[in-house]
């Protein structure tokens, strides 16, 4: 058994693990630590957790716990990941992974050290219908690959304590949002990219819409993502024979259509199978327990940071950090 504890009561804890941990055998949520107990205490009352750790501290020692959640904002993840491998636990961090790549590459290094692993809840890729899309592309159905456009959209509300619109606890849509079509194009195209053109939209200092072209090889690519438009989440890849579109690549367990046009043919279907979050537990419980190869790249939160820093190194995003400070009252 994977007895799993999980630091930070937040929104996406029951779908994202509680749910998944109920469903794949080998795992289980045994405890739950929040920096508020009382908080920590109805989340666990509302959930069926069986313990509450007075401090995140307590958890992280617990003896009866092989791998820790964090679900706290990222600018939390470097601390408690290393105090989690220092106390010799596997850790799954929320995405994304950390602030930076450097601490990224640190966490990494860190849990090599210590010979636990560090995984990152980069779940998407773990649905039955990413799996479908790379067999499609690798049929050669379409021909050459001439362009892959990747978007994520969401309205996230303005409320006190949401850290997606705090720069300094590492949200903003590129972050929370833009990583996921990051992701899917690094995967389908490789990890060698060059960003053409950005066009960043700021309110209040984070970037809430962003638009970028990005340049594999001789394929192009266009990511967007936006925390302040309606949900839209899907993947577009144009081929010299046909075009693949596939409606929520993001979370495919709510509803997934995937449409194949070739020049003489149109195939819909949607993909069915477990959610990506419950194939993402189910991977890790197998690498943990049984030693299986798991599905990503050991350094893959890694490679993601690095994508991001990227995004934000064109001279694009710092015009429009500028503009948006020089708007400021």
């Amino acid at each position: 058994m994977v007895r799993i504890g999980l630091i930070g009561a937040a929104r996406v804890a029951p779908y994202a693990i509680i749910a998944p941990a109920r469903s794949v055998p080998g795992a289980h949520l045994t405890a739950i630590a929040a920096r508020d107990l009382n908080r920590a205490s109805t989340f666990a009352a509302r959930h069926g957790i069986a313990t509450v750790h007075r401090d995140y501290r307590a958890l992280i020692v617990d003896p009866a716990i092989d791998l820790v959640y964090l679900a706290t904002p990222p600018s939390t993840h470097a601390d408690l990941a290393h105090r989690a491998i220092a106390a010799g636990k596997h850790i799954l961090i929320e995405k994304p992974f950390t602030i930076d790549a450097s601490e990224a590459a640190a966490i990494l290094d860190h849990a090599r050290a210590r010979g636990v692993r560090a995984f990152e809840a980069m779940h998407a890729p773990h649905h039955a219908l990413f799996g479908e899309v790379r067999v499609i592309v690798g049929s050669g159905v379409l021909g050459r690959i001439r362009r892959v456009n990747a978007h994520f959209s969401t309205i996230i509300a303005v409320v006190p304590g949401e850290f997606r619109w705090h720069v300094g606890l590492g949200g903003g849509g590129l972050m929370d949002l833009g990583v996921y079509p990051l992701a899917l194009c690094r995967r389908l195209l490789g990890e060698d990219f060059k960003v053409d053109a950005v066009a960043v939209e700021f309110e209040s200092g984070v970037d809430a819409r962003l638009r970028a072209d990005l340049s594999f090889g001789d394929v192009a690519a266009r990511i967007g993502c936006s925390m302040i438009d309606p949900f839209d989440a899907y993947l577009e890849i144009v081929g010299e024979h046909g075009t693949l579109h596939v409606r929520n690549p993001v979370a495919p367990s709510l509803g997934n259509r995937l449409t194949l046009r070739t020049g003489t043919s149109c195939e819909e279907r949607e993909i069915d199978g477990a959610t990506s979050w419950t194939a993402q537990l189910a991977a890790i419980v197998a690498t943990l327990r049984d030693g299986a190869p798991y599905p990503l790249p050991a350094d893959d939160p890694l490679v993601s940071m690095r994508a991001i820093e990227r995004v934000r190194a064109h001279p694009d995003w710092d015009a429009a950090v500028n503009a948006d400070a020089t708007a400021q009252p």
